[in-house]
């Protein structure tokens, strides 16, 4: 089964299969963290896909995704969901279960209270609670800027690792300003 919903006008099946979708999703016992707080994840976009098959929630278009304190903007997203997940029969078929991994591309930002970044691309995979960015990466922290070509965020451990491209002369780069360096308030 394929559902495709968009922000134009909807047949009211639609609109309620949009809504047994979002309650699936908000009910579902889903590990998945952009939060090292973890909870449910919320989520808005102009077009919505969902590729029963599959097991694939696509989003398309001003793409954000909220959970506690952190959010992850794109371009597209794609929540893949376990294929052991039984899906709930009272739930019209969508419930989707487990998110097993989020596949964000175009213009990504990810953003929490202590941290910001932003990349091409980005895939959060619940094996490892961890998202990797890569293309032209950009880390903020309070005042300190890391830019590289690829990032790893570990959400748990709230561990960062950046590396540069692999030409040669390709550098981590990056400033840090330190108490005595920073603009007083």
């Amino acid at each position: 089964m394929i559902v495709r919903l968009t922000t134009a006008a909807r047949p009211l099946g639609s609109a309620l299969a949009a809504a047994g979708l979002a309650l699936a999703l908000s009910s579902a016992p889903a590990e998945a963290q952009l939060s090292s707080n973890g909870g449910p994840i919320a989520y808005s976009a102009d077009n919505l896909e969902y590729v029963d098959g599959a097991r694939q929630l696509i989003l398309t278009g001003n793409v954000e995704v909220a959970q506690d304190t952190s959010t992850l903007r794109a371009d597209k997203l794609t929540l893949y969901f376990a294929s052991s997940a039984r899906p709930d029969p009272t739930q019209g078929g969508f419930g989707a279960g487990d998110i097993e991994r989020i596949v964000a591309s175009g213009d990504v930002f990810f953003v929490r209270p202590e941290q910001t970044a932003r990349g091409d691309n980005a895939v959060y995979e619940l094996k490892t609670d961890s998202v990797t960015f890569t293309g032209r990466v950009v880390v903020a922290s309070d005042e300190n800027v890391v830019k590289g070509e690829s990032m790893v965020l570990e959400i748990g451990s709230r561990r960062t690792t950046v590396k540069p491209g692999a030409g040669p002369g390709q550098r981590v780069r990056g400033v840090f300003r330190t108490r005595s360096t920073a603009p007083n308030p």
